[in-house]
């Protein structure tokens, strides 16, 4: 049996709330995963995620406390828009090209109302206690930097857990860290949407442009096996696609998915193809291709292969469009406005991929939790091999 879980949670805007889904079923199906995730990382909205649940020492309890935050969500009291707002943004965006910025522009939307909330509802000081205590080892969250683009991984630890290095990724640094609420702002600053965030002379944005899956640190602070949950699904090569051409929002979506969703399904392709490399070595040269392959790994400098246990669980919808159904159906529970409706909401398309990650709303977030408990429903018996 492996000795640590890590618990890696994807950025994704609104779409975080499918990853409270998945770990509610766990919570109820099979606590005892939950009590053995000793690393917990983040990135973007799963950072807001593995913030809430590791201040309660991923009890589940904190689970059904988390779902029921996310389904009280309504727009006005995350997010604000007005059409003031939009031209003001519009008019600091021409600035750089008649001058020199001093701070970055403001975003698109006022966050003040999802300050309060990350700083109201996740219980720092119990996030500090449950890593002193050791119940975790660390949890890292993820935030890209601005100035260089590298990521910078902000990472609270327990006494005697090295912090993780990659000397052959200059674009990736462990900073030691007391976790704060400024982090997770930092993490989830999307471009354009969110002002980025100070921290220490640095200016940060959203930690999923460049770590949207911090696989390689949970693996770095410890982890022997992976519980890893993604935000977007592929979509079948044989799945018809629209002929229409999108419009901006769609055009907009389409990035954020580009971002936010792709490599995920390529670093877990890469893991699975090294503990095949490492299985499939071992059974043509027996037990010593292994410890062979690691001395010669160390002698060029490189961090050593291992099999690590993994499951990965994804939306087998497609979120977008689950995000125009609701948005057009008249069930949600917040008043969108005619300016937010007019930006999120593409007029004709089945897809709303930009609604999908703006959308924090309760029944929004009902049909997402919905969705991830079925997928991990689905991989129950893949989830019980991690035991």
């Amino acid at each position: 049996m492996s000795e640590a879980l890590g618990l890696v949670l994807a950025g994704g805007g609104a779409r975080g709330a499918f990853e409270v889904g998945v770990l509610a079923f766990i919570a109820e199906q099979m606590p005892e995963l939950l009590a053995r995730v000793r690393i917990v990382t983040g990135a973007s909205v799963g950072a807001i995620n593995a913030a809430f649940l590791a201040s309660h020492g991923l009890a589940p309890s904190s689970v059904a406390e988390l779902e029921d935050v996310w389904r009280s969500l309504r727009m006005g009291g995350v997010l604000n828009l007005t059409r003031g707002r939009v031209f003001h943004v519009a008019r600091r965006l021409g600035a750089p090209l008649f001058g020199n910025e001093r701070e970055p522009a403001m975003g698109l939307f006022d966050a003040t109302p999802y300050e309060r909330l990350i700083r109201e509802r996740i219980d720092w000081r119990g996030l500090h206690e449950v890593v002193a205590s050791g119940r975790l080892d660390a949890v890292a969250i993820a935030c890209t930097e601005l100035q260089t683009g590298g990521t910078h991984l902000f990472v609270h630890r327990r006494r005697g857990v090295p912090l993780p290095f990659w000397p052959h990724d200059q674009s990736l640094v462990a900073l030691p860290s007391e976790l704060g609420p400024e982090h997770v702002l930092a993490s989830t600053a999307i471009p354009f949407a969110f002002s980025p965030v100070k921290i220490g002379g640095y200016w940060y944005s959203d930690g999923g442009l460049r770590q949207n899956v911090p696989l390689s640190p949970a693996l770095r602070l410890g982890a022997d096996a992976l519980l890893a949950v993604s935000l977007g699904r592929v979509r079948p090569a044989d799945e018809p696609a629209p002929h229409v051409f999108p419009g901006m929002s769609a055009l907009l979506g389409k990035l954020l998915n580009g971002i936010f969703l792709d490599r995920m399904h390529w670093d877990l392709d890469r893991m699975g193809r090294i503990n095949d490399v490492l299985d499939s070595g071992t059974a043509a040269y027996g037990e010593a291709f292994t410890e062979t392959l690691q001395r010669e790994l160390r002698a060029r400098g490189r961090q050593p292969y291992r099999k690590v246990p993994f499951v990965s669980i994804s939306p087998s919808a497609d979120i977008g469009a689950v995000a125009a159904d609701i948005c057009r159906s008249g069930r949600l529970a917040s008043d969108l406005g005619p300016v937010m409706r007019r930006l999120i909401v593409p007029a004709h398309d089945r897809s709303a991929d930009l609604a999908s990650y703006l959308l924090f709303d309760g029944a929004f977030a009902a049909e997402l939790i919905a969705l991830g408990r079925a997928a991990a429903a689905r991989r129950a018996d893949a989830l019980g091999e991690l035991l």
